[in-house]
């Protein structure tokens, strides 16, 4: 029998409850408020608009991610890749790591929408963590997804994303903060679910080829759950 986790759920493999609201900000193109259990994100998109720098030469659309913290948010540290380098990093007022985690939102955006479809534009997604209990990047994922669909944006399909940590030999689906402070190892995925393709995955620590296998099938599994639920909150809007 399982230990209950720290939040009370009785299995290493249960998911948090996502909540997931649409048009919340009547000033965006397409706007979505997202709860993960304790972690809240908010994300808006403008566009598909005129880019701030002109480049005639490309026919695709461009995807810009920002990722803000508002000031109370509680904070956890975010791996942050050595050697990526990003230009927003000259913007004094926002951290590293918050830095990274817009670039990763961005990567999964840009592999989803059909940029094609909207050549030299630009879509702007800006992405606020209110609050943060673990799972800010799963969260911003969804979150951004749901507001570039009710945007009009052209994908090939939503992205949802999902995390596991291991906590010595157990493997610990959706953890929160404190449980990803205690963890020896993380796995991240996000994918198109219908498409059953990964976007972007992610490993920290040494995991063993079965351990890996097992992570990826849970975080996979955990995508679908809740691209199911987006699904639901887009099909109802």
């Amino acid at each position: 029998m399982q230990t209950p986790r720290s939040d009370g759920r009785a299995s290493d493999e249960h998911l948090r409850a996502l909540s997931v609201a649409l048009d919340t900000n009547s000033r965006a193109s397409g706007s979505s408020y997202v709860e993960l259990g304790n972690t809240k994100v908010s994300c808006a998109v403008y566009g598909p608009r005129r880019p701030r720098v002109d480049d005639l030469t490309v026919n695709t659309g461009v995807i810009d991610v920002d990722v803000f913290r508002v000031p109370f948010a509680r904070k956890r540290a975010i791996h942050v890749e050595r050697g990526r380098e990003n230009e927003r990093e000259k913007d004094l007022n926002r951290s590293a790591a918050d830095v990274e985690l817009s670039a990763r939102i961005a990567d999964v955006l840009r592999a989803c929408a059909l940029t094609e479809t909207f050549p030299r534009a630009q879509v702007d997604v800006y992405v606020t963590i209110m609050d943060s209990d673990g799972g800010e990047v799963v969260a911003s994922v969804l979150a951004a997804s749901a507001a570039l669909a009710r945007a009009g944006v052209e994908m090939a399909d939503l992205a949802s994303a999902c995390e596991l940590v291991r906590i010595g030999e157990r493997l610990v689906l959706d953890p929160t903060e404190e449980e990803c402070e205690r963890g020896n190892g993380k796995v991240f995925l996000a994918q198109m679910s219908s498409e059953e393709g990964m976007v972007q995955g992610e490993t920290f620590g040494r995991w063993t080829a079965d351990e890996s296998r097992r992570a990826l099938e849970q975080c996979a599994a955990g995508c679908n759950r809740f691209d199911t639920i987006v699904r639901e909150a887009l099909a109802k809007s």
